[in-house]
């Protein structure tokens, strides 16, 4: 019998600079891929990262390179070659590999997850920073008021939910469904 086993980053795609790259099913990226694509100089090539750091993500098996068949790097090792590269390509990599996040919905996903694996502080951090990022905060008023979430609830700004994790972070009474 043969188990079909995928990484959980396997089929990802990062967008830098307008290129779309896809982890493999082992989810790892292609970096002479990346290289070659995006032409970055010679000098930065994969086959030149020879220090120390590489050498280290080699031991930790999150850097593989095979001769002539491009070097595979997980998520954190490509993030670690774009640092070798440049200060401004390791942000335009971070920035891709973050975009995922921009999108809410998923955020939320990602939040429910580290739950799951236990991480309460950090899932609680991440869903509180969706909602702020997507609540019309101005449009508002006096949230801080039972009247205010009740306006904001009524001018669509808010849902009942939305309002009643106010109230209750806030501490207000007498704010119920």
């Amino acid at each position: 019998m043969i188990t079909d086993i995928k990484h959980k980053h396997a089929g990802h795609v990062i967008i830098i600079e307008g290129q779309a790259f896809k982890a493999n099913d082992a989810g790892q990226w292609d970096l002479t891929d990346i290289w070659r694509t995006l032409k970055l100089p010679v000098k930065n090539g994969p086959a030149q990262w020879r220090t120390k750091q590489a050498k280290r993500m080699e031991a930790m098996q999150n850097l593989h390179s095979s001769n002539g068949a491009g070097s595979w790097a997980t998520k954190r090792a490509t993030l670690e070659y774009a640092g070798w590269v440049s200060d401004e390509f390791k942000d335009m990599v971070y920035d891709a590999f973050e975009a995922i996040l921009e999108l809410p919905e998923v955020a939320l996903i990602v939040a429910d997850k580290m739950a799951s694996l236990g991480n309460d502080h950090s899932a609680s951090i991440l869903k509180r920073m969706t909602f702020n990022d997507k609540c019309q905060w101005s449009s508002l008023g006096h949230r801080n008021t039972v009247q205010g979430l009740r306006s904001a609830i009524a001018k669509g700004n808010l849902t009942e939910a939305q309002a009643a994790a106010l109230a209750a972070r806030d501490g207000l009474r007498g704010f119920a469904k």
